[in-house]
């Protein structure tokens, strides 16, 4: 799999961080779970970026 670059992460991170902030609770565990995949960021590290962007 191609490493994303930070510019890409950071684009990824923006528009997961919009739908994750206005989600339900079930909703958040499929979004979290699918930019964890797609970024290879950990858990605890994905949710703290989308909660505070």
């Amino acid at each position: 799999m191609k490493q994303l670059t930070l510019k890409e992460r950071r684009i990824m991170t923006k528009a997961f961080a919009r739908r994750y902030q206005q989600a339900t609770k079930k909703q958040k565990t499929l979004i979290l779970d699918q930019f964890c995949s797609s970024t290879g960021y950990a858990r605890a590290y994905a949710s703290f970026l989308l909660h505070n962007w």
